[in-house]
């Protein structure tokens, strides 16, 4: 955990070379290495909390000049990490913050973990776990809806809807305690057999839970995995929503023997396609390793597009690949591609293999029909805008901890429907008290700390 005396520094911008660099310092030395290690342009640097200096970073020896820069002394405790914190913002030569970070660590900082500077801004209650891991993933989104969401939990969106499931379990568990210790004052119609914030709880987490499959596809994108027999077209599709040329494309069937993979962005949500070796008995070990990575992916999709060839009459592959999708819990999307070419077939008439199956035609070669096909991607991601208002999870680390809640919650209902003695129920609110507290931070272990924080970025 951190210590009052420690001092931390980093590099906050990323390596490589840039117009401007950062350099961060929290900790009781960051006032000291301020005037220290900073020569003012103008002399009425009175070291105001939260104004910007401009002026020279100098070397501990106090002559050397290492660069003209912008300085910042932000006091404790209205700082990011509730301590006092210094920040230069200087030219971004790696060799320039490379020597000012030298100057930091000889005058007794030592180099920020990574995550660091978040995990003092948590343990100062500067913010909540489930804020802290909004920032890091706020960082690293890669789509404008994934951006939106992680900023609302920054904000507090997910905090606020524990605390109101907090405070109703609060409210409850007073209720059965007080039945516990002073039962000669409280009647049994003072208290109904399921109070009814166990129940407004319930549903409140329930609520939560229900918005994990939706945020997950907002914040980790939307996997498609393009199947089909061999020369259906799969490696002219991808490069055609690709916009570029990503796949081999050639007339000679079973081309693509390995996963090729692209990410594309549509409606603000990012879509990982993947385009796949030609189902069909494999004529070789490597085509039989390329199938079988197939099959790993149709387990993995969130939306499976079938593609077949309308211009040749359906084969056993392209009856295999039917039902093996049906097996498959996920969205379908049937496209046929090749409308350029006169059809071999029609699903229309009765008895047609994909008789009655809604089907986009498309012709890949030329691009018609695939803004269409981009349409229907977007609806199948549908649900995918953030709710006005409430928090939602997009966390594994989260979903488990309220299914713990919930588990508690109905636990508690149980003891109370069928007579059992107070203290039962009270016990399972505890318990679900703690699972909450597990999202925020309230209540959670050092080694799960560890574990979020060293997934950050150096500097943050």
């Amino acid at each position: 955990m951190v210590t009052k005396t420690e001092t931390i520094a980093a590099i906050a911008t990323p390596s490589g070379t840039a117009g401007v660099g950062l350099i961060r310092v929290s900790g009781p030395l960051a006032p000291e290495l301020a005037q220290r290690l900073f020569r003012p342009a103008h002399s009425n640097c009175t070291w105001q909390s939260h104004h910007c200096y401009h002026g020279d970073i100098i070397a501990a020896d106090g002559k050397t000049v290492l660069d003209e820069v912008l300085a910042t002394l932000m006091r404790k405790p209205r700082s990011f990490t509730g301590e006092d914190v210094l920040e230069i913002s200087c030219h971004g030569n790696p060799l320039i913050l490379q020597n000012i970070m030298e100057q930091f660590l000889a005058l007794g900082c030592r180099p920020a973990r990574p995550g660091e500077f978040s995990e003092r801004a948590y343990l100062n209650g500067r913010m909540d776990l489930s804020q802290a891991e909004a920032l890091a993933a706020m960082i690293c989104a890669q789509s404008a809806k994934a951006l939106q969401l992680e900023l609302s939990q920054l904000k507090g969106s997910l905090g606020n809807s524990i605390d109101e499931l907090r405070s109703l379990l609060i409210d409850g568990l007073a209720n059965l305690e007080a039945a516990i210790d002073f039962t000669e004052d409280v009647s049994d119609k003072e208290i109904p057999a399921v109070p009814g914030q166990i129940l407004q709880a319930a549903a409140g987490v329930e609520l939560l839970l229900s918005t994990y499959r939706q945020a997950r596809l907002i914040t980790q994108g939307i996997r498609v995995v393009i199947v089909g027999k061999p020369n259906t077209g799969k490696s002219s599709l991808l490069n055609r929503l690709a916009g570029k040329k990503k796949a081999i494309v050639t007339d000679i069937p079973g081309t693509t023997r390995d996963l090729i993979t692209e990410t594309i962005t549509l409606d603000g949500i990012s879509i990982h396609l993947t385009d796949t070796a030609g189902i069909r008995p494999p004529r070789d070990d490597i085509e039989k390793e390329g199938i079988s990575l197939v099959r790993q992916q149709m387990e993995q999709a969130d939306i499976l597009l079938l593609l077949f060839d309308g211009s040749q009459p359906l084969t056993d592959e392209d009856y295999r690949i039917l039902e093996q999708s049906k097996k498959r819990d996920c969205q379908i999307l049937t496209v046929v591609n090749k409308r350029d070419l006169a059809p071999a077939w029609d699903n229309r008439l009765p008895g047609h293999p994909l008789h009655g199956r809604r089907l986009l035609d498309l012709s890949a070669k030329f691009g018609d029909g695939v803004e269409d096909l981009k349409k229907a991607l977007s609806d199948l991601a549908g649900g995918t805008d953030a709710p006005a208002e409430g928090g939602m999870i997009s966390r594994l680390r989260h979903k488990l901890a309220l299914e713990k809640a919930l588990a508690c919650l109905k636990a508690a209902q149980n003891c109370l429907a069928t007579g059992q003695s107070s203290e039962f129920a009270a016990f399972e609110l505890s318990e679900a008290l703690n699972a909450l507290d597990e999202i925020t931070g309230k209540k959670i272990s050092e080694d799960v700390l560890s574990r979020i924080f060293s997934g950050f970025c150096i500097g943050k």
